[in-house]
């Protein structure tokens, strides 16, 4: 009995050795089981957190994407409203040997701000100055001056241009003295008469010249070599190169032909020699009220010499405009 009693106890004692070992696992697992759903809620709220502020992003991102929407549809309709922009070119083509300052001349018209004293040798270069601004109904017409400049070598080359292009005017650029001259250089006033003698001048005004050209100019460049009054340096300018101002009257049945004499290192005679352009190649609708306010000043400002000759009437100011632009062509 006693043997029995022992057996049984022993087997009470197991069994109750291994519930205890079972609940001690129990307990663990179920403290590994909080321990994860701890941390899993804490990845959870991340997540949350996370999701919120990406929700938010995107919010924004919409808001912004629908102010962009809102602002290209009000920028759309505001250039529906205003009057599309065409442009009119008159080309004036300049003429000149080497170093006689057809670069200095038409680059400071062109471009007012320019340092000359920077220039090298010009080949072939165009520049480009817009002169009036003109609204027509729903349009606004702008009309540009296109200087083409070439080079003492490319004479033959601009001969084809006046061939092929409709020319509105002709700058024939000579001088009084060659690069850094102190004094007149008969020599190379001689050197000039003879590139533009009468044989070579006729090449130049051929019929698609003569139908298409406003107006011939020639500049006498360096006049500050000269001494004397302004009307007395013309007067000896002009004498130096009579021959040359002969041979280009000949045309003056068919266009209207200029001399100017001025400087364009010292911007004598400059101002009057574009506004000259404008006059005569510009329509006179094609003013606008700065263009116009310009024209007068200089007209106003000019020797009595200068605005001897008959000048076609200034339109009438018109209305308010922008002021020119000045870009050069590539």
């Amino acid at each position: 009995m006693l043997i029995a009693s022992c057996i049984l106890l022993a087997f009470a004692l197991a069994g109750l050795v291994l519930m205890a070992s079972r609940h001690r696992r129990t307990t663990q697992a179920e403290i590994d089981a909080r321990k994860r759903a701890e941390v899993l809620e804490h990845e959870n709220r991340a997540l949350g957190a996370k999701l919120h502020v990406a929700v938010e992003e995107d919010k924004k991102k919409v808001g912004w994407l629908d102010h962009q929407e809102q602002e290209i549809l009000w920028l759309r309709a505001e250039l529906e409203k205003r009057p599309k922009i065409t442009r009119k070119t008159y080309k004036i083509l300049t003429l000149g040997v080497k170093a006689t300052g057809k670069t200095s001349l038409t680059l400071k018209w062109a471009n007012p701000l320019i340092d000359l004293g920077v220039l090298a040798g010009t080949k072939i270069d165009r520049y480009e100055r817009t002169v009036s601004h003109v609204s027509q109904k729903d349009v606004v017409i702008e009309h540009v001056f296109e200087v083409g400049d070439w080079g003492g070598e490319h004479i033959v080359d601009a001969q084809q241009e006046l061939i092929g292009d409709e020319i509105h005017g002709l700058l024939i650029v000579v001088d009084l003295g060659g690069k850094d001259a102190k004094k007149v250089e008969p020599g190379r006033i001689q050197e000039q008469l003879q590139e533009f003698q009468s044989q070579a001048l006729k090449y130049f005004f051929g019929p698609k010249t003569v139908a298409s050209c406003k107006t011939v100019v020639l500049f006498i460049n360096k006049s500050d070599l000269l001494s004397g009054t302004p009307l007395e340096v013309e007067e000896q300018a002009k004498k130096l190169y009579a021959p040359l101002i002969e041979n280009l009257m000949k045309y003056s049945m068919q266009l209207d032909i200029r001399v100017f004499v001025g400087s364009a290192n010292f911007g004598h005679s400059t101002h009057l020699l574009f506004s000259h352009f404008v006059e005569r190649i510009l329509p006179k609708h094609a003013y606008d009220s700065q263009l116009l306010q310009r024209m007068v000043k200089d007209f106003s400002e000019a020797p009595k010499a200068a605005t001897s000759e008959k000048t076609i009437p200034l339109p009438a100011v018109s209305a308010s405009s922008e002021p020119p632009k000045l870009s050069r062509v590539n």
